[in-house]
C-alpha cells in the first residue's frame, strides 16, 4: 500500500479538500480529509492538485503515430506519450479506409497486449457511414449508407474493442444497425451530418448518445433551417464533444455552449492527429498533406483544419480560460464525463473508494508534476 498525502483533493461530489488518498496495488482504498498520520509509505505530493486522469475519448494519433496503421507499435508509442501529458486512458480513433482495409486493421488490434503507459480502452471508429457533404478530412470514396452485415462483420473483427462509432443518422439504413450496436455496447454519436434537427432528434431518442466534435462537420444552428447543433443547444442527448483548441471553435462560441449544456454534457476531447508532439512540419493525415504550425494543422492544398496537435491538458487550461470553470468542472469534462459515456464510471474517471488509482497532479496552472496509471507512479516532473 501507498497514500499520496498532502494534497488538494479534487472531488467531483464533495469539492476541493486538503487530504490524502490511500492506495492499495491498483485500487483506491480510503479517501480522506487532512494530513495522513499512519505509518504506511507515502508520497507527500506538497499541496498540489491531486485529480482524476484524464481520458481522451477522440484522439487519431501523436508523436509520429496514427492509429490507423500498425497498432502494435502506434497503440504503445502514444500511450507512453500521453502519461506525459495527463491523460491516463484512450481510444484509438480511426479515419476511413476500405472496408476489407478496416477488417485487417481490427485484427491487428486484437493484438495490442502489454502496454506500458496511458490505459488503452478501445476503438472509436469516425464512420464510415458518414455525409459526404460534411466529410471534411475522410475520404469520400469510403462513405456510403448502412450496411448490416458490414457492421456485423466489424464488431466480429473487433472483439470487443470497437466501444464507439461515429455516423450520420440521415443516411439510409441506420435503423438496421441500432439494435446491433445497443446489443454489442457500441455508442453511436453525430458527426460528418448533414442531419435536420428533427432527424437528429429522432437519433437520440433511438439512444444515439451525442454529438461528436460538435460544431464541426455538421449541420449548423441557423434560424430557419435547424440542424444538428440546434438540437445539441436543446439539450438534446448526454453528451457533446468539444475540442478547445482556440481555433477549431471561437472562444465566445466555446464559452455560451458551456453555459447552455454545462459541465454535465461536455467531453474534451483532443482530435489530435500524429503530429502532436512533434515538430513543426508537414505530415500526412487521412492520405492528405497536411501542415503542422503549434497547435493548428491545415491540409496543404485547401487550407482545411486538418485535426488539431493539443494535449488535454492544453483543452484544460484553455476551457478554464475561456469559460471560468473551476478544477471540478474541468475534471468532470476531461475524465469523469468520458467514463460515463463508455460505461466505466464505476472503474475510472473520479477519486473515491474502489475505483482504478489512475491519478495525477497539477498546479494551479495546470502543470503536471506527477501520473499515477493503477496506482504505479508512470511519470515524475523533473
Amino acid at each position: 500500500m501507498k497514500v499520496l498525502d498532502n494534497a488538494k483533493i479534487v472531488d467531483i461530489v464533495k469539492g476541493i479538500y486538503p487530504g490524502h488518498v490511500i492506495i492499495d496495488e491498483d485500487k483506491i482504498i480510503e479517501v480522506n480529509e487532512g494530513l495522513y498520520k499512519g505509518h504506511i509509505d507515502k508520497i507527500d505530493l506538497k499541496g498540489l492538485y491531486l485529480m482524476s486522469g484524464m481520458i481522451d475519448i477522440h484522439i487519431h494519433g501523436a508523436y509520429g503515430h496514427d492509429f490507423i496503421k500498425d497498432p502494435e507499435i502506434s497503440v504503445k508509442e502514444v500511450a507512453k506519450g500521453l502519461i506525459k501529458e495527463g491523460t491516463t486512458s484512450f481510444l484509438s480513433s480511426l479515419t476511413v479506409i476500405s472496408h476489407d482495409s478496416l477488417l485487417e486493421l481490427l485484427d491487428e488490434y486484437t493484438k495490442v497486449k502489454d502496454i506500458d503507459g496511458a490505459r488503452f480502452l478501445g476503438i472509436h471508429s469516425e464512420g464510415p457511414y458518414l455525409s459526404k457533404e460534411y466529410k471534411a478530412l475522410m475520404d469520400e470514396r469510403y462513405l456510403r449508407n448502412f450496411d448490416k452485415d458490414e457492421f456485423k462483420a466489424m464488431i466480429d473483427h473487433s472483439y470487443g474493442l470497437l466501444k464507439v462509432m461515429t455516423i450520420a443518422p440521415e443516411r439510409e439504413g441506420f435503423d438496421d444497425i441500432l439494435a446491433l450496436a445497443k446489443e454489442n455496447d457500441i455508442k453511436l454519436m453525430i458527426g460528418h451530418s448533414k442531419a435536420t434537427c428533427k432527424v437528429a432528434k429522432e437519433a437520440i431518442n433511438k439512444g444515439v448518445k451525442g454529438y461528436t466534435h460538435l460544431y464541426n462537420a455538421m449541420s449548423q444552428h441557423t434560424h430557419r433551417d435547424p440542424g444538428i447543433v440546434t438540437c445539441a443547444l436543446l439539450g438534446l442527448g448526454e453528451f457533446a464533444e468539444l475540442i478547445v483548441d482556440g481555433f477549431h471553435i471561437d472562444p465566445d462560441v466555446i464559452k455560451v455552449t458551456y453555459d447552455v449544456l454545462g459541465d454535465d454534457k461536455i467531453i474534451l476531447i483532443t482530435d489530435s492527429m500524429l503530429g502532436r508532439g512533434m515538430d513543426d512540419g508537414e505530415y500526412i493525415f487521412s492520405n492528405l498533406r497536411c501542415q503542422k504550425k503549434g497547435n493548428t494543422v491545415r491540409v496543404i492544398d485547401t487550407g482545411r483544419i486538418a485535426g488539431s496537435a493539443i494535449s488535454q491538458l492544453d483543452a484544460i487550461r484553455n476551457m478554464h480560460k475561456y469559460t471560468g470553470a473551476d478544477l471540478i468542472s474541468l475534471s468532470k469534462m476531461a475524465s469523469f464525463n468520458p467514463a460515463r459515456l463508455l460505461g466505466l464510471d464505476r472503474e475510472l474517471g473520479s477519486i473515491a473508494k474502489n475505483k482504478k488509482a489512475d491519478l495525477i497532479t497539477t498546479d494551479d496552472k495546470f502543470n503536471l508534476y506527477h501520473t499515477f496509471v493503477d496506482g504505479k507512479l508512470v511519470y515524475l516532473r523533473s
